[in-house]
């Protein structure tokens, strides 16, 4: 049998072999997850002694390849020992292992251990030292096309330092490392939540970065058509905000997920699969990726959960969407099962018992989009883990992630659907579900939502001018904000109301951009009280501003794009005096209380949106009428077109496999 140490060490030296056919550095990532997350912290310090020598060693005697793997397993050890979030998980965490739990001053020796070290290969050899950390730099460089929170903190540090983060093991481990610390943000909300003053959980929007949100604070994240298809397009540097320079760097390593393509071709060819079926497995792929960044948070406390996206062309159709859930959902169990062997191989029972209920379970959650009955009853269904329509479907109850929602009815809908599917099962099976505080969620889709209503005014503002108006050939696409000055001026102004239309650009600009943080509220606050729930299950996501997560704290659960990431880099040092705001100028029935800004933001919605009212309550829009909504419409487009675009990758790298 292999020890926990040997099993490690086999990871990084690539002698185990169950990663084959694996992705580039998900052993790594294992062999990291296996020594941080399922080593006793009263043998972690011997352990990390043993690894070490025996890496030290392998160093030594290694080529340049296994000397970058041992690098980027030691240095990703060193700053994850830096994180009080990942020394949380499980080796400075009392409720696993009382006073035995690693101190935070052992923790910071220990990770001077682990960075010395890194600093004596570094002496060494520092062509593998920066051939490791420049491709730490290109991700960073192209995640989210390059607007992502690390490669904004990578800027900003050498810009106040002078230095190059990614140059030697001091000054990377200096600077990414400070991320991690209470006083940021995204920590102290993560330690906020652990200590009981709010129920919001930081979810990570993009695969690529699991691992190091995880660091900070992430407990969750997601993928869509959008991220799967545009996380490949960054990994080609296409649309980076870095410029050419930039560009160009993150193009000398090969795309990863070509990579992917291309295996998933072969398969496809070799069993005469369709399109569709590659686009899918490339989509598996995406999400696993995603998945693996969480796993172990999973395994030990039922949280981590990332989201996978049902084909959006069937949006309405319960059969296709249902039979398909529980297909993918057996692949996706199967292929996490070979993550879980390696990480409990050699494991403490300890670590064994406590994942036991969760081996080989998926931690994703199927994103369902909500366009009418079929995706409430798809929903209801997959929570309950059965469907009386289709009753071969399903072997187990899965998790949903609600998605194309946007406010009050679909979103108190979406959660009453998700319920009655837990108690159907309970009730059908007398087991209760283990659904932790990770389960399943309703997604509140903040800035579409807003987008829609603004895009709404700024048509029927300029639908109301003459022929003859000068303002007539603006393009309402083109108008990001009521503020722009195209139609922020005095002329404009004017013109409208002098049609009898009043019209100011300051404040309704404002009200949108709260409208789907009012729905949020008003969800939130009706839901606890007419179910009595003391945790909903509504997620905020799609946000355009950083207020849309500090206006909204106590939500469960807070997904984060890397844009929206990077937009606290302008709100250092950020201060919580309130981590429960999401009730703030709310009244205990949700309705903003009178003479307050959300009353005043509410009026003007209402008065610039006939369908205001409606949104607003819980029962203001039927089923029927999702599908069509102004909100729904434009995503819901866009989504298929990216799927769309999936297949037809799919078919051109089938085409060139073909000709292999």
């Amino acid at each position: 049998m292999t020890t926990h140490k040997d099993a490690i060490l086999n990871l990084v030296c690539d002698r185990d072999e169950r990663t084959k056919g694996m992705m580039p550095g998900w052993d790594i990532e294992l062999a990291l997850q296996k020594a941080l997350f399922f080593t006793p912290p009263t043998d972690f310090p011997s352990m990390l002694e043993l690894v070490l020598s025996s890496l030290d060693r392998e160093f030594s005697a290694g080529d340049s390849k296994l000397r970058e793997r041992i690098v980027t397993f030691v240095l990703g050890l060193a700053e994850s020992l830096s994180s009080p979030v990942e020394l949380d998980h499980n080796l400075s965490r009392t409720q696993f292992h009382g006073k035995n739990a690693l101190s935070r001053d052992r923790a910071n020796e220990l990770r001077t251990v682990a960075s010395n070290q890194v600093k004596r290969w570094f002496d060494q050899d520092r062509e593998t030292f920066l051939s490791v950390t420049a491709r730490i730099k290109a991700e960073d460089l192209a995640a989210n096309k390059g607007d992502n929170l690390f490669a904004g903190w990578a800027k900003k540090w050498e810009s106040e330092n002078g230095r190059d983060p990614y140059a030697n093991p001091t000054d990377y481990l200096s600077c990414f490392s400070a991320l991690y610390q209470p006083g940021m943000y995204y920590p102290d909300l993560y330690f906020a939540r652990e200590e009981g003053k709010t129920k919001t959980q930081f979810f990570n929007d993009y695969g690529l970065q699991a691992a190091r949100c995880r660091r900070m604070g992430s407990l969750g994240g997601t993928t869509n058509p959008v991220i799967a298809v545009a996380g490949e397009d960054d990994m080609s540097g296409i649309g980076c905000i870095w410029g050419e320079d930039a560009t160009q760097f993150i193009r000398q390593f090969p795309n990863k997920w070509h990579e992917v393509r291309r295996l998933i071709a072969r398969e496809q060819i070799n069993g005469g699969h369709p399109d569709d079926w590659a686009a899918t497995r490339f989509t598996e792929w995406v999400v696993v990726d995603a998945m693996l960044g969480l796993r172990s948070v999973f395994l030990l406390r039922g949280l981590g959960r990332v989201a996978f996206q049902l084909r959006p062309d069937w949006h309405d159709d319960e059969e296709k969407l249902t039979y398909a859930g529980g297909e993918i959902y057996a692949r996706l169990c199967q292929r996490v099962k070979l993550f879980d062997d390696i990480l409990l191989d050699g494991a403490d029972g300890f670590y064994v018992e406590l994942a036991k209920p969760r081996i080989g379970k998926s931690n994703n959650h199927f994103k369902i989009a909500c366009t009418g009955q079929a995706a409430l009853n798809v929903i209801r269904n997959f929570n309950a883990g059965y469907s009386p329509k289709y009753p071969d479907a399903l072997e187990e109850r899965m998790f949903t992630n609600t998605t194309l929602s946007y406010e009050v009815s679909q979103m108190y809908a979406a959660q009453v659907a998700t319920d009655e599917g837990i108690a159907d099962y309970e009730s059908r099976t007398r087991e209760k579900v283990d659904d932790g505080e990770g389960g399943s969620v309703v997604t509140s889709m903040i800035g579409r939502f807003n987008d829609a209503i603004r895009d709404y005014r700024v048509k029927t503002l300029l639908n109301s001018l003459p022929e003859d108006s000068k303002f007539k050939s603006i393009d309402p696409a083109s108008i990001k904000k009521l503020t722009d000055p195209a139609i922020n001026n005095s002329e404009f102004i004017a013109s409208v109301r002098a049609l009898g239309i009043d019209f100011d650009p300051m404040a309704e600009e404002d009200a949108i951009d709260r409208a789907g943080t009012l729905c949020t509220k008003r969800v939130v606050i009706l839901l606890e009280k007419e179910r009595g729930l003391k945790r909903t299950r509504i997620l905020t996501a799609s946000k355009r501003n950083f207020f849309q997560n500090t206006e909204l704290l106590d939500v469960p659960f807070s997904t984060d794009f890397g844009n929206i990431q990077r937009m606290y880099l302008d709100l250092m040092p950020l201060r919580i005096e309130n981590w429960k705001t999401i009730y703030e100028g709310m009244d205990e029935n949700g309705y903003p209380i009178p003479g307050t800004i959300w009353a005043k933001r509410a009026e003007i919605l209402a008065k610039i949106w006939p369908d205001w009212s409606r949104v607003f309550e819980k029962d203001g829009v039927k089923p029927e009428e999702y599908g069509t909504a102004i909100y729904v419409v434009p995503t819901l487009k866009q989504f298929i077109a990216m799927w769309n675009e999936n297949v037809a990758r799919a078919r051109k790298f089938a085409e060139e496999a073909k000709k292999e």
